[in-house]
């Protein structure tokens, strides 16, 4: 994730997952933000690398945050 409002990567992890059924890890890297978590994961991406200035407690609290989704992914 070059910049956080960079959303190419959500869609290359989707189509990684459902497309070609890839099975590893997808890990986000880069501007990695907490409130971003919860969506990379529904789009397949299953490890972080927050920035260097975020709490990693906070952001995994905040990955507990959302229940629902209003939209499919």
């Amino acid at each position: 994730f070059p910049k956080f409002t960079d959303g190419r990567s959500y869609s290359t992890a989707r189509l990684l997952r459902e497309r070609y059924r890839y099975t590893g890890e997808i890990r986000a890297l880069g501007d990695v933000l907490q409130d971003q978590l919860f969506y990379m994961r529904r789009c397949g991406i299953d490890a972080f690398a927050l920035r260097a200035d975020k709490d990693i407690e906070q952001a995994l609290a905040g990955l507990r945050t959302f229940s629902d989704s209003y939209q499919a992914a």
